[in-house]
This record gives C-alpha cells, sequence and structure tokens, in this order.
C-alpha cells in the first residue's frame, strides 16, 4: 500500500499526506501501480459522467469532467506537455528545445498546443456523453488507467536526454522490471476487450503505436526523453485512445 500511496501523491493532487522517507527503489517501484492510479482517477470521472449526465447536457457534463481532471492531476502533464511543445515546436537546435523545455515559463507553442489539445479532447468527450451508452462512458474510465501504462513506454525503452534529472534515476532503476510492463500491458489488453471490445482495442492499438512513434521521433531528435515528454505522453495516449475507439463505440 506505501507504493500505491507514493505513486498517487507522485501522479495526483488528491489530499493525500506526502509519504516520508522514500527511498529510490520505492519511487522506482511504485510506478507499477500508475495504471492502478489510472482506474482512481478514471473511476472519478466516469462516476462523475454517470452522475451528472441525468441533470445536465453534454457539453456542460464534458467541461465539468475534463475540469475535474485537471483539477485531479493538478495539471501536472498537461503542464509536461506544454513545455514539450514550446521546445519540440520551437525549430531550434536540439540543445536549444531542451534548455526551452526546462524553462517553466509557457510559450507560445506550448499554449496553442495547449488550447488545441483541450479543445479536440473536449469535444470527444461531448460526443461520448452525446451518445450517453455504458460502452461510451466505459472509455472514460479506461482512458487514464491505459494512459498511466502506455507511457512508461518511453521509461523503459527510451534513453534519458538530461545528465540530471528526476526521470533519469526513474529511467535507469526500471531496466530490471520490464515483465511486470508487459504483464500488466497484456492484462489491460484483455480487460479492455472484455468491457469495450473492438473500440478498445482500437484505442488501446492506437495509443500505443502513437505513443511508440512519438517517443521515437523525439529521442532521435534529442538523444533521449525528459520528464516533460514523460507528462505530454500521458496526455497524447488519453486523446490517441479516444480518438482510436470511437468510430468503433456502439
Amino acid at each position: 500500500m506505501r507504493k500505491l500511496w507514493i505513486a498517487l501523491t507522485f501522479l495526483t493532487r488528491i489530499p493525500l499526506p506526502q509519504p516520508t522517507n522514500v527511498t529510490s527503489e520505492e519511487f522506482t517501484l511504485s510506478q507499477h501501480y500508475y495504471p492502478l492510479v489510472g482506474l482512481i482517477v478514471g473511476g472519478v470521472l466516469w462516476a462523475s459522467l454517470t452522475l451528472l449526465l441525468p441533470f445536465y447536457p453534454p457539453l456542460i457534463t464534458a467541461a465539468l469532467v475534463l475540469i475535474l481532471e485537471l483539477i485531479l492531476t493538478g495539471g501536472i502533464h498537461l503542464d509536461g506537455f506544454m513545455d514539450s511543445m514550446d521546445g519540440l515546436l520551437s525549430a531550434r537546435p536540439p540543445e536549444r528545445m531542451l534548455e526551452i523545455m526546462k524553462d517553466s515559463h509557457v510559450g507560445a507553442f506550448g499554449a496553442l498546443g495547449a488550447i488545441a489539445y483541450l479543445l479536440l479532447k473536449f469535444t470527444l468527450l461531448v460526443e461520448l456523453c452525446s451518445l450517453g451508452s455504458a460502452s461510451a462512458l466505459f472509455l472514460v474510465l479506461f482512458m487514464p488507467i491505459i494512459a498511466r501504462w502506455i507511457f512508461l513506454i518511453g521509461v523503459y525503452f527510451f534513453p534519458y536526454a538530461r545528465e540530471k534529472g528526476l526521470g533519469k534515476g526513474f529511467h535507469e532503476s526500471s531496466r530490471n522490471t520490464k515483465w511486470v510492463f508487459f504483464g500488466q500491458g497484456l492484462l489491460l489488453l484483455l480487460l479492455t476487450y472484455y468491457f469495450l471490445h473492438w473500440s478498445g482495442i482500437a484505442g488501446f492499438v492506437l495509443a500505443t503505436l502513437g505513443i511508440l512513434f512519438f517517443t521515437c521521433k523525439v529521442s532521435r531528435l534529442l538523444g533521449g526523453l525528459t520528464g516533460d515528454l514523460y507528462g505530454a505522453s500521458i496526455e497524447l495516449s488519453e486523446l490517441f485512445f479516444l480518438l482510436g475507439a470511437f468510430p468503433f463505440i456502439t
């Protein structure tokens, strides 16, 4: 339970007391609980949709759920996405891109990227709310779970771009636990098919391939990944999952 507690306080802003004396080993092993953190976030979002839809139209419900997700995560993944867009879209040399991404200030590319991302995600949520079927709402439950597994592709299989940083130790100490990653992926794939059938499989495949392409391209450009890019991968995974699943939802 302590490792789940560490994972929850790291990936969310759920008001829990901060664990003390966390070792590097505990922090690394807590990543095995990231999909479970996604289940908690997804469960809150799914329950909110179920409760709100009888009283509010899809536009308002989708807006409230999107805001709720930002509150639950504290926007930390979106912050990483914005920092990543500032660097990647700057058309500067790789070294300068990394410097821009490290800057805590949000630039024009980060702001525009966030607007485009949130607009598309909001639109997808509105359409899912409009469908109102159990399968459509289950997509919102599975979206955070799968995203918090898929982003670990970058942690396990791609180098870290900086000499220092939280993500570097996270990456290097994760090499011996790949079997857990593959086992969780197989379990998630089976559960996704059981609850969502082919729409879930389509979302799972598009999200996986999309993050593989993103991480490959960025790692080749920058010589590795960073913590900001891990956050961007979570956000993109959620979007790719919804985009892949939506055409097949019943």
